[in-house]
């Protein structure tokens, strides 16, 4: 029963939201699901932090680009092992307003890559947090808005990108550190070497 009741939830949410038309959110949506928005502008956002003078960390752009391109990777390979068509309504709906995909439905790669992307920033930079989640929000929902995946796309979507955002930015960081102590025993060396020449001398 419990079951039953939940798929009549979420079939009334496709229907209601496939239904729903307001020209200025079709804009909205429209220019949300663009590739430039979908996780380059959320990187821009890290990248403009990590150049201000007093920040203390430079791989926020490094991370959340590195988490989309893993998320965009892992979601084609996922595609690869599903066969679930687009929305019976996203050819009449999106034609003319963005290209279809040639690929399965399951699951969205924008809402992946989105928050791979927000949340690697959203780690790094707390205070970007609200905007960047609510960026990568907006993009999965332009996605159902738009008829090109179900409900059910963008949420395993976006959650399979927080989980490879954050093991994103936790690989690097432990990258960063490996190769700041790398170089400070090089140093160290260096300064000993230069000493016992010194001492030699």
């Amino acid at each position: 029963v419990v079951a039953q009741r939940v798929l009549e939830v979420y079939n009334f949410a496709i229907e209601a939201t496939q239904t729903l038309r307001w020209e200025p959110l079709t804009v909205l949506f429209v220019v949300a699901s663009a590739w430039w928005v979908k996780w380059p502008l959320i990187a821009a956002l890290g990248a403009v932090s990590d150049s201000r003078p007093r920040c203390g960390s430079r791989v926020c752009a490094l991370s959340a680009s590195i988490a989309a391109g893993v998320a965009a990777l892992s979601v084609a390979l996922l595609k690869e092992l599903t066969d679930r068509a687009r929305p019976p309504l996203a050819e009449e709906s999106v034609q003319p307003l963005i290209s279809i995909p040639d690929s399965t439905s399951f699951p969205s790669g924008h809402a992946a890559t989105a928050f791979a992307a927000a949340t690697a920033v959203a780690i790094v930079y707390p205070r970007l947090r609200v905007p960047v989640l609510l960026l990568a929000t907006l993009v999965a929902l332009s996605r159902v808005y738009l008829g090109v995946h179900y409900w059910s796309d963008v949420i395993v979507g976006g959650l399979f990108g927080v989980a490879i955002g954050g093991l994103t930015v936790h690989s690097v960081r432990l990258g960063v550190r490996a190769l700041r102590r790398r170089a400070q025993r090089r140093e160290e060396r260096g300064t000993s070497s230069a000493r016992l020449r010194r001492s030699s001398e």
